[in-house]
């Protein structure tokens, strides 16, 4: 094979390696809730969304939603100590310019008169969980940044310490990614918002390699598959 019709082999694989460095360039897909066991409900449509925050559901097991997603954080946020819903002061923080999930879980009894209600669960994330806010004086100033579209949130209570019942909230899994739950309460909205990790977006020069690899390898194999032919039909 000449030069010329090499090059504009070459040439023909621009496109395709164009798309691939893009369909590569996108980011991770959103991360979800990707299984559960025990007493939960996935709602389809998150309370932020409500009209009316008292139509909240309201039910004698958790429910839980996605939120933002693939969120780059703005600033500095504080994460509540797992061991101590109480403890604002000294807490960790996850830092400006981390990128993250967000999803919350919560517990609402919708009979309060017949008294405290309790429920676990344990909810699989698919990727790992870097911190969890269990406080309202943690959750609600993050609103603006996790969902913006709040309708009355400010309302939600606070996970429990003793002397009440202690709500528990455990990370475990392999990765990281699994949250073991147990609330207990009795009028007030339990919540807890849930922070995961997302992955690192491929470099750009990694990117546009491997795209480029991927338009031509095939262009190239059939250059040289074409050439090995001619070579053996001459001898």
């Amino acid at each position: 094979m000449t030069q010329t019709k090499i090059i504009n082999t070459l040439v023909k694989g621009l496109p395709l390696a164009a798309l691939s460095a893009t369909v590569l360039a996108a980011h991770p897909a959103d991360a979800a809730i990707i299984g559960t066991k025990g007493q939960v409900e996935i709602l389809d449509t998150p309370f932020w969304l409500l009209d009316n925050y008292f139509a909240t559901p309201r039910e004698k097991h958790l429910l839980a939603f996605d939120e933002k997603q693939n969120v780059v954080l703005p600033r500095d946020i504080e994460i509540s100590d797992p061991t101590n819903w109480d403890k604002l002061s000294d807490l960790d923080t996850i830092k400006q310019g981390t990128r993250v999930n967000s999803h919350f879980i919560y517990m609402w009894n919708p009979t309060p008169s017949e008294g405290r209600v309790e429920a676990s669960a344990t909810i699989t994330f698919d990727t790992p969980i870097i911190g969890l806010m269990g406080d309202r004086r943690l959750i609600v100033p993050t609103n603006d940044i996790f969902f913006p579209d709040d309708r009355g949130v400010s309302r939600i209570g606070t996970l429990d310490e003793p002397s009440l019942p202690r709500d528990i909230a455990t990370i475990t899994g392999d990765r990281g990614n699994v949250l073991e739950v147990s609330f207990t309460t009795h009028s007030a909205m339990d919540p807890i918002r849930v922070i995961t990790q997302v992955p690192a977006a491929p470099e750009p020069l990694t990117i546009l390699g491997t795209g480029t690899a991927l338009g031509f390898a095939p262009l190239l194999k059939r250059a040289y598959s074409k050439k090995k032919n001619k070579d053996k039909n001459k001898d």
